[in-house]
């Protein structure tokens, strides 16, 4: 059978050329169904009819799968996955974006299994990477797109325009059809009509600027990012991937540098049985979260956890390494890693301890988002100037004295407290640039997250306000923050779709332009959190990165008496007796000393950022 092109009707040869691939598949004829499904590539390619090519090449590589013919499996998968992007490229709509992956999942994870089994390690990293938080990454790549000719103000229009319309596309994702109330437009209506005026406003700037060489946003290339300049020397990454389907176990990619300094990715796939354990492992643990039974509990959910993960497996490798950075994938995200026991050899034998003992540990979204945090520009590695939210709701005393202290030790700076943090103070224009020139900013304040809908997670400010993930990415701007501590509960926490977004707070203040986030994975004890984020401001200035310093003050947390905390408050931070007697009466309720031994009270902060945050 030959088919014709002389119409011109690639679109219907597409469908045509996967219909004779069925026939001869259905005949036994397999060669002539590959050459088939490879002629209807040929004349649909991905980037002029993507729907088509998503088809033939989902169809080619799932052949190939079965075949266990591994190159032309990656072959048809390649050209379904590019046909994804493409139509991601395309797509106005946030939710559809994210059907394109969620419907296509197996692509991904056959591919992953395919490369591996071709030895292809560096494809199979790429195609984890390709299959998550893609909408974060294609926020950031394209934040810094302007027309050449646009001024100033006309870029920063053009900017405070582009976060609106992303926000409205998000809001969508989250939103669901509901039926119209005759009086009154249903939710989705006022958004629909909300991005609606954005676009125009935005399209109206881009007419009168008239750059005819401009596109608002760009296609995020299927590259991985130059690993020799991600990997410092002796520095590893550790990625995870959990495909939807359990049968297919899970991953964990090791990225490493060999003695030629040459990058080396090794997979490590773990069995579905191996997987049963962690998916249980990871239901014990957030079954407990926000329980009373939480602090008595999270010992023995981390030892659990870490038996699941079969850490010592991964780290045996890293004899000479001194640095971890840590790319979790879906829940793995609300885990905090670092605190993870670990047994590995130690010249006193072997020892278990939390893994931060063993290397310090940083975290990132992505290899790709990574990537982007260490090409933003270098900014001072000075605390100040100093930014801070001071106890709206005027019931954290702990983290009230904490704002008080570190007003003490850095100048300038600005502090909106109590009742005076309210959304319009936060956003009035003096404030707005004294945000835009601070090189650390401080929360201190209630937080919530929403699991069901991230895009309604929020910072509590005064009389009942709330600063939402909204509004940090639409009002705030923080081009030169080295440091943002989110010093309260839950800000840490992330959406854990399949398609794994990482939608949450600390996404939100990446958005805005800060390098490193430190935020918490759950309901913190207060003062805990206070001395912890007190220390980590006192040793930045002495360490590398916010990473570093923030373990080392968790570890000097962890052996503080109740009597060295009056002292070191009291000799660095210049502490009155009055408020020494205010954290005396704290510390007064806790039956053990050293009172802030348990992971409970040390682990939950997080950095999320580049190593030279």
């Amino acid at each position: 059978m030959e088919l014709r092109t002389e119409l011109g009707d690639r679109l219907g040869m597409g469908i045509s050329y996967n219909s004779l691939a069925f026939v001869h598949r259905q005949l036994n004829k397999i060669p002539e169904a590959i050459a088939a499904w490879r002629a209807g590539l040929a004349i649909c390619s991905p980037d002029r009819f993507p729907l088509e090519a998503l088809e033939l090449g989902r169809n080619l590589g799932n052949i190939a799968f079965d075949l266990q013919n591994w190159e032309t499996t990656i072959e048809g998968y390649n050209q379904a996955i590019l046909a994804i992007e493409e139509s991601r490229y395309w797509a106005t709509s946030e939710k559809n974006k994210r059907e394109l992956i969620a419907n296509c999942l197996d692509i991904y994870e056959n591919m992953v299994q395919a490369c591996i089994n071709n030895q292809d390690y560096p494809q199979a990293l790429l195609t984890v990477e390709r299959s998550k938080s893609r909408t974060l990454l294609e926020l950031l790549d394209s934040a810094n797109l302007y027309p050449k000719n646009a001024t100033n103000a006309q870029k920063q229009r053009i900017s405070d325009l582009r976060r609106q319309i992303a926000i409205y596309q998000q809001q969508l994702a989250y939103t669901s059809t509901t039926e119209n109330n005759l009086n009154q437009p249903s939710p989705e209506t006022l958004i629909r009509q909300q991005l609606q005026a954005a676009n125009q406003q935005l399209q109206a700037l881009l007419t009168e600027l008239d750059d005819p060489n401009f596109n608002l946003t760009q296609k995020v290339s299927p590259h991985l990012p130059d690993l020799r300049r991600l990997l410092p020397p002796q520095t590893a990454l550790i990625e995870w991937y959990l495909p939807s389907e359990a049968e297919s176990g899970f991953y964990a990619f090791l990225v490493t540098r060999r003695r030629d300094q040459q990058i080396q990715i090794t997979p490590h796939h773990f069995s579905a049985e191996d997987r049963k354990h962690l998916d249980q492992a990871l239901q014990d643990y957030l079954s407990d979260y926000g329980k009373p039974t939480w602090h008595w509990q999270l010992p023995q959910r981390l030892e659990t956890l870490s038996a699941a993960l079969q850490l010592p497996r991964l780290l045996a490798e890293l004899s000479q390494i001194q640095h971890l950075i840590m790319i979790p994938h879906r829940e793995l995200h609300l885990i905090p890693l670092h605190a993870l026991p670990v047994s590995l050899p130690s010249p006193s034998g072997s020892e278990t301890k939390p893994l931060q003992d063993w290397f310090p540990v940083q975290y990132a979204p992505s290899c790709q988002i990574l990537n982007y945090l260490q090409n933003l520009p270098p900014v001072n590695r000075e605390i100040a100037p100093f930014f801070a939210i001071q106890n709206p709701t005027e019931d954290l005393d702990s983290a009230d004295l904490g704002v008080k202290l570190l007003c003490r030790k850095f100048s300038p700076h600005q502090v909106l407290r109590h009742d005076q943090a309210r959304l319009a103070n936060l956003t009035e224009p003096d404030t707005q640039t004294f945000l835009e020139q601070s090189h650390s900013v401080h929360f201190a304040c209630h937080g919530e997250f929403d699991d069901r809908n991230p895009l309604n997670a929020y910072l509590r400010l005064a009389n009942g306000e709330k600063l939402t993930f909204v509004d940090i990415v639409t009002s705030l701007s923080l081009p030169v923050c080295r440091l943002l501590v989110l010093c309260s509960s839950q800000t840490g926490l992330v959406e854990t779709s399949l398609t794994d977004d990482y939608v949450g707070l600390s996404s939100a203040f990446l958005l805005t332009g800060a390098r490193t986030v430190v935020a918490s994975l759950w309901n913190v004890d207060e003062l805990a959190a206070t001395l912890v984020t007190l220390r980590l401001y006192q040793i930045l200035p002495d360490y590398p990165s916010v990473t570093v310093a923030l373990q080392a003050a968790q570890t000097w947390l962890r052996g503080l008496s109740c009597d060295d905390v009056l002292d070191w408050l009291k000799h660095e931070f210049k502490a009155t007796e009055e408020e020494l007697e205010e954290v005396e009466d704290r510390l007064s309720l806790f039956f053990d000393d050293p009172p802030f031994e348990s992971p409970y009270y040390w682990a939950a902060f997080v950095a999320i950022a580049g190593p030279s945050g």
